[in-house]
C-alpha cells in the first residue's frame, strides 16, 4: 500500500505546502523583478489538485468520513480568507526556518500549552519578536483585553496613594475588581476563575493606567524633588532612569500592585481588597496570588533607595514621608529602638541586652557546637511565643465590643528550613534556597481570666468553672491580629515563611480531650 501524502507542518494544507515546495523558494512573497508565481497559477494549480486527489485516494475510508462530516468551526474563530493567506505564507517561512534549522522542533511544553497548537519552536510569532530589525519588532504589537475594572474611591490621579503601605490611613482604602464575563468566556467561566482564591492573603494586580499619557526616560522621584535646585546639577542629580523607578508614566502604562485580600464573592464576581492605589475605572489586566515562598526576597537590594535611606538615617537629607499629615517628628516619637552586645567565640555566643539581661546561644555538636546552650532557631521561636504572648494580651484589652482578658497563652511550636540555604556551595554563588525558615506551626492554647466589659445575652456569660465563654471565631480573630501586629511575627512572614498557627481556646480543648480519654 501506499502511504498517504501528509504536509510536514500541522498547521499548513498539503495543497500549499506543495506549491510552496515545488517552487524553491524560501518565502512565497513576490521578490521585486520577478513575476509572481504561487499556487493560483494554472500549472502549479494542476499539480496541486493531482496531488490532493492522490492523497484522498490513499486516504482510509475511516478519516475521509470524519473529514466530511466535520463540524465547522463556531463563528468567533473564523478568520478572512486574507488573514488564513497571511497565516499560512508567515507559517510556511516558520516551517522554512525551522526545516533548515539544527535545532529540532519536536520539543514538548510543559504541560501547560495548548496540545492541539504549534509546537514550542515552531510559533511564528517568536521570530518576529527575535528580530534584530527594530522597526520589524514593531510591526507586531500585542492586544490585550481587561478581564475586570477596578472600585476605587480615588476619582482622579492627584491625591491617590503612590505606595500605600507606608501612607496611613489613605493606603487602607477598600476597593474591588470586578470580573467582565464577556472578556472571560461567560459567566460561570468568571466564577470558575475565582475558585480558590479565597485562601490567600494577598493578590498581585496588574492594571492598565488608562489616564497616563507621555513618558521621559529619565524622571524625578518625589522623594528625590528637593535635590532640583533649578540648576543642571540639581536636575541631574534629581533624576533616575525609568526602569529604576515605580513612575507610573511608561511606554507601557501596565501597573502592579500587592494588594490584602479581604474576600472574594464569587457570585458577584467581585474581589474586594484593603489598601488599593488604582484609580476608579482602570482596566484590571491579570490577578495573581502573592505567594511569600517565591515572591519574597528579604534580601533584595534596592538600589539608589537603599542609599537614599541610609542618608536619611544619618540626617545627611530631610526624610521624606507619603502619608498626609505624618511628619518625620511624629513617626520619631513612636519608634522602639534595640540595641544589644555580644562576643562569639566558636559557634557559641554571649549576649547581653541593654536592659541588663544575659543571653547564650550555641548550635548542636554535629554542627561544630558544643550544645551548652539554645540554638538561635530556638531563640527565634522563643521569641515569636513571647512577643505573641504580650500582644495577645494588649489586643484582648483593645477588642470591641467585648474585650477578652488573657491569662496565658500554651505554645506548641514546631520549625523548619532547608539546610542547603546555609551550607550551599561554592561560598561565592547566591545559594538556589533561601536561607529562612520556611515553615511554623503548632497551636496556641489561650486561657481567658473572668469578666469582660460586657456581658453576653445568653445568661451571665461564664461556664460552671467559672471562665469566660468565647466562641472559637473570637480566639480565631484574636490569634489573627496579634500576628498581623506581632513584629517577630511580621518578620517571618516576610522572609517567606508560612505561619499555621491554629488558635484555640484551651479550657475547651482541654474539656474535648477529657472525654475523648474517658
Amino acid at each position: 500500500r501506499r502511504r498517504p501524502l501528509v504536509s510536514p507542518h500541522p498547521d499548513i494544507p498539503i495543497a500549499s505546502w506543495i506549491a510552496h515546495s515545488s517552487r524553491g523558494t524560501p518565502s512565497i512573497e513576490r521578490r521585486p523583478g520577478h513575476a509572481r508565481r504561487d499556487a493560483s497559477s494554472p500549472r502549479m494549480f494542476r499539480l496541486a489538485l493531482l496531488f490532493v486527489c492522490a492523497a484522498m485516494l490513499t486516504m482510509p475510508p475511516r478519516l475521509l468520513a470524519r473529514a466530511a462530516l466535520a463540524t465547522p468551526p463556531p463563528p468567533h474563530a473564523r478568520t478572512t480568507t486574507a488573514a488564513a493567506r497571511a497565516r499560512t505564507r508567515t507559517l510556511l517561512r516558520s516551517a522554512s526556518r525551522s526545516s533548515s534549522s539544527s535545532s529540532s522542533s519536536s520539543r514538548i511544553g510543559d504541560g501547560m500549552e495548548d496540545p492541539d497548537g504549534p509546537r514550542p519552536n515552531d510559533r511564528p510569532y517568536t521570530d518576529d519578536f527575535r528580530s534584530d530589525d527594530d522597526d520589524a519588532s514593531q510591526t507586531s504589537p500585542i492586544t490585550y483585553r481587561p478581564i475586570a475594572v477596578a472600585s476605587s474611591p480615588f476619582r482622579e490621579r492627584h491625591g491617590a496613594p503612590r505606595q500605600p503601605r507606608t501612607e496611613g490611613t489613605r493606603g487602607r482604602a477598600p476597593g474591588s475588581f470586578r470580573l467582565l464575563p464577556s472578556n472571560v468566556g461567560g459567566i460561570e467561566s468568571a466564577r470558575a476563575m475565582l475558585e480558590d482564591l479565597g485562601g490567600f492573603s494577598h493578590v498581585v494586580v496588574l492594571g492598565h493606567l488608562h489616564l497616563n499619557t507621555g513618558w521621559k526616560a529619565r524622571v524625578t522621584p518625589p522623594r528625590l524633588r528637593y535635590l532640583n535646585d533649578g540648576t543642571a546639577d540639581g536636575r541631574k542629580a534629581s533624576r533616575r532612569g525609568l526602569l529604576a523607578t515605580r513612575a507610573p508614566h511608561r511606554p507601557n502604562p501596565v501597573g502592579m500592585s500587592v494588594l490584602r485580600l479581604h474576600s472574594v464573592d464569587i457570585d458577584a464576581l467581585t474581589i474586594h481588597v484593603n489598601g488599593t492605589d488604582f484609580l476608579d475605572g482602570t482596566p484590571i489586566l491579570d490577578v495573581k496570588p502573592y505567594v511569600p515562598k517565591f515572591d519574597a526576597f528579604p534580601s533584595a537590594r534596592a538600589g539608589w533607595l537603599d542609599d537614599l535611606d541610609a542618608m536619611e538615617r544619618r540626617g545627611d537629607l530631610p526624610e521624606v514621608t507619603h502619608d498626609g499629615g505624618a511628619s518625620a517628628t511624629e513617626e520619631e516619637r513612636h519608634r522602639k529602638s534595640y540595641r544589644i552586645s555580644a562576643v562569639g567565640r566558636g559557634a557559641a555566643t554571649d549576649v547581653r541586652t541593654d536592659t541588663g539581661h544575659v543571653l547564650r546561644t550555641d548550635v548542636p555538636k554535629k554542627m561544630g557546637g558544643t550544645d551548652s546552650a539554645p540554638q538561635p532557631v530556638e531563640h527565634l521561636l522563643s521569641a515569636l511565643a513571647g512577643c505573641c504572648q504580650a500582644t495577645a494580651v494588649f489586643v484582648g484589652r483593645s477588642t470591641t465590643p467585648q474585650r477578652l482578658l488573657v491569662d496565658r497563652i500554651e505554645f506548641d511550636l514546631e520549625a523548619s528550613r532547608d539546610e542547603r540555604g546555609a551550607t550551599g556551595r561554592p561560598i561565592e554563588v547566591e545559594p538556589d534556597v533561601p536561607a529562612r525558615l520556611t515553615r511554623v506551626w503548632g497551636t496556641a492554647r489561650v486561657y481567658f481570666k473572668e469578666g469582660r466589659k460586657k456581658r453576653r445575652n445568653e445568661g451571665d456569660g461564664h461556664r460552671g468553672d467559672g471562665a469566660v465563654a468565647v466562641s472559637a471565631e473570637e480566639v480565631r480573630l484574636l490569634g489573627e491580629r496579634t500576628e498581623a501586629r506581632c513584629p517577630v511575627a511580621n518578620m517571618m512572614a516576610a522572609s517567606g515563611c508560612a505561619m499555621d498557627v491554629v488558635w484555640v481556646d484551651g479550657r475547651a480543648t482541654d474539656a474535648n480531650d477529657s472525654q475523648g480519654k474517658s
